[in-house]
């Protein structure tokens, strides 16, 4: 990728990054099965490093291979970079555990050069060349020629063998690789900037696992090794430490197909699929005729008078009464001469170009046929097995789920800055407050085998008798909800509803830290913080935002008459574990808009990405997210707005919430 948009950025550099990677490299080798592989992707800047960090860790002795990536086809057509040469290529070390690794062999197609030196076809259609035979017994070289496999040619030093061209096979691939990094677009793009082909891990998975291995990416980012492998029938484990790598291959996984890479249709031209193209340029001939596929059929058919009178149109633009040679190519249902003779040019005895040759007075016509181009297989849709997201943390999650209610309380009131002091709104007893709000602590320990849905809402909202207050919080594990959604509205209370971690991340407080995991603002740092515990403790982000109609900004012709949909961001602060909201300047912790323009009501599925450095007005003191009108596919859409600790808001809006 480019500088700015590679994998991890600068910013954590020299002996911090080295022992980051060093110390997840000695977990991946404990964990690594004895007839396992790791490969490890780096750019030219770090490779030297970590290689003597992996011969530490692997041993010098499991070192495999070091694989050149070459991402681009055509790097020396970009504008120069002043005084050095660009670069073009990133590294992979492949290491082994034991010498009892998987390795199946991987191959490409031939060469045009080696499917020429393989000139010989035999009965049974098989490519083969004629290699000396310069040293074999007599027997031998009987049975082999009685066999048809060998032979003694006139004014041959040796006897000759048939070497075969393995079709099923092609040309063994090396440690050059030539495959191209997805452009802007490639229909594979799924905008997330450190985004690989699937062609490479193809490349990587097939070589080196077999079907029902378990394949693991420690820095899955947009998910390619796990697409790959789930349509390769491999098990799968993906790790990474950004919410949007995690939303983002929970999206690819639901919208998988059996393809793998790009699907693209055949674009080469009609000469490119000509098998002696080449041969017609360097023969005697005069000239070239060639019919395209897009003639229609019944307009330009080769026939019998077609060439007779070509014949006599060459005839009278040639001097001299020599026979001459013309080429022609055509694709072979064009081809309709039956009365004329036909030569076979098998042997290639006729000319030097040609599958068919045709004499006409003195015209011989070198025939070729293109090839009708190779049609691309449908992908279809490959349906998603069931997986399990897992939240890492540093608590016991057993010993939380054990505590009875008088632990519970205290320690979940902490968690969450509720002060405790007990009073009743209307009929409802509740525990105390965050700010001036009222703060209600589910007794899960009493009551597990509830859940809190939508209609329990609609329940609390009754029994309030509507005298909550502007907000009104409701603090529950998330295993005892059954919606996604932070806020929930009725009447003129919003529900807020703060959810428990299975795993807790208590070591932020001892660090006094002021949240979880940072998130990225743009782009250019999707993979900026490396070494981290973990981002299951969710405390929302407070948010103030309008919801309305405008045009678009971009009026045309083709949406004049549509209105966006319009989120206007007034107010984004964060509130962690150990800061307030008022600790923080507006907007100082935004992240990322993410929506979901057709929800479901059981999961939330990616569609787009609104970063924080492009949304967010700085004159203006707001952020503004648009969606077009035809975006906005479904009834309900599920807003998550992020702050940079991974903290989420979670909120549900209809169509009719966009005055």
């Amino acid at each position: 990728m480019k500088d700015r948009e590679k994998a991890y950025r600068d910013k954590i550099i020299g002996a911090q990054f080295i022992e980051f990677l060093r110390k997840r490299l000695i977990l991946l080798r404990e964990i690594l099965a004895d007839d396992g592989t790791i490969y490890v992707h780096l750019d030219s800047k770090k490779g030297h490093y970590i290689k003597t960090i992996l011969d530490e860790v692997f041993g010098e002795f499991n070192f495999l291979s070091e694989v050149a990536w070459i991402r681009s086809f055509n790097a020396g057509s970009s504008k120069a970079i002043a005084r050095k040469f660009p670069s073009n290529y990133d590294n992979i070390y492949i290491y082994s555990k034991t010498n009892d690794y998987i390795f199946n062999h991987q191959f490409k197609p031939y060469s045009e050069g080696a499917l020429k030196r393989y000139d010989k076809v035999d009965e049974d259609g098989r490519r083969f060349k004629w290699n000396p035979l310069k040293t074999v017994s007599k027997e031998k070289l009987d049975r082999l020629m009685s066999e048809g496999m060998a032979a003694i040619f006139p004014n041959s030093k040796y006897p000759v063998y048939k070497h075969y061209l393995d079709p099923n096979k092609g040309a063994p691939i090396d440690n050059v690789w030539n495959i191209q990094a997805l452009g802007t677009s490639s229909p594979e793009r799924l905008e997330y900037p450190t985004q690989k082909p699937e062609m490479l891990l193809e490349r990587i998975i097939k070589a080196s696992s077999n079907q029902s291995d378990i394949v693991l990416d420690a820095f899955s980012g947009s998910g390619t090794t796990i697409a790959t492998a789930e349509k390769l029938q491999r098990k799968w484990i993906a790790i990474d430490c950004g919410k949007l790598s995690i939303y983002t291959i929970q999206h690819r996984l639901f919208g998988l197909s059996t393809k793998i890479g790009s699907p693209q249709n055949e674009k080469t031209r009609e000469y490119e699929r000509i098998d002696d193209f080449r041969s017609h340029s360097t023969s005697n001939s005069r000239g070239l005729f060639l019919v395209y596929e897009k003639a229609r059929a019944g307009d330009l058919n080769i026939t019998d008078t077609f060439l007779e009178n070509l014949a006599q149109f060459v005839s009278n633009n040639l001097s001299g009464s020599k026979e001459e040679e013309f080429s022609l190519a055509c694709p072979e249902d064009k081809f309709r001469v039956n009365k004329l003779e036909i030569i076979d040019n098998e042997d290639n005895s006729e000319a030097k170009a040609g599958e068919k040759v045709i004499k006409v007075g003195k015209v011989k016509f070198l025939i070729s046929f293109i090839q009708p181009k190779e049609k691309t297989e449908k992908p279809k849709p490959l349906k998603a097995k069931e997986f399990t997201l897992y939240h890492a943390g540093i608590y016991d999650n057993q010993l939380i789920l054990q505590m009875d209610w008088e632990q519970y309380r205290p320690f979940v009131a902490q968690l969450f800055g509720v002060r405790i002091s007990e009073h009743k709104v209307h009929s409802l007893k509740v525990d105390g407050y965050i700010g001036v709000n009222s703060a209600y602590i589910w007794d899960y320990p009493n009551q597990k085998d509830l859940l809190l849905d939508e209609e329990y809402v609609k329940t609390l909202h009754v029994a309030l008798g509507g005298r909550a207050g502007d907000k009104f919080y409701v603090i529950a594990p998330i295993s005892s909800l059954g919606f996604m959604q932070d806020e929930v509205r009725h009447g003129n209370t919003t529900y807020v509803f703060l959810k428990v971690p299975l795993s807790v991340l208590m070591a932020l407080i001892n660090k006094g830290e002021p949240g979880a995991l940072k998130q990225p603002v743009s782009e250019t740092d999707v993979n900026e913080v490396m070494d981290a515990i973990g981002f299951d403790f969710i405390s929302q982000p407070q948010v103030k935002a309008n919801y309305k109609r405008a045009t678009p900004d971009n009026k045309d012709l083709f949406n004049a008459s549509d209105k966006d949909y319009i989120i206007e961001i007034t107010e984004f602060k964060s509130n962690t574990l150990a800061y307030d909201p008022e600790d923080f300047e507006n907007f100082e912790t935004f992240s990322m808009v993410m929506v979901d323009n057709n929800y479901n009501g059981e999961y939330f599925h990616l569609n787009q990405v609104f970063w924080a450095d492009k949304v967010f007005d700085n004159e203006a003191g707001k952020a503004i997210v648009r969606i077009p009108e035809k975006s906005f596919l479904g009834e309900r859409m599920l807003i998550i707005f992020m702050d940079k600790y991974g903290n989420e808001l979670k909120v549900i809006r209809t169509k009719k919430d966009f005055a």
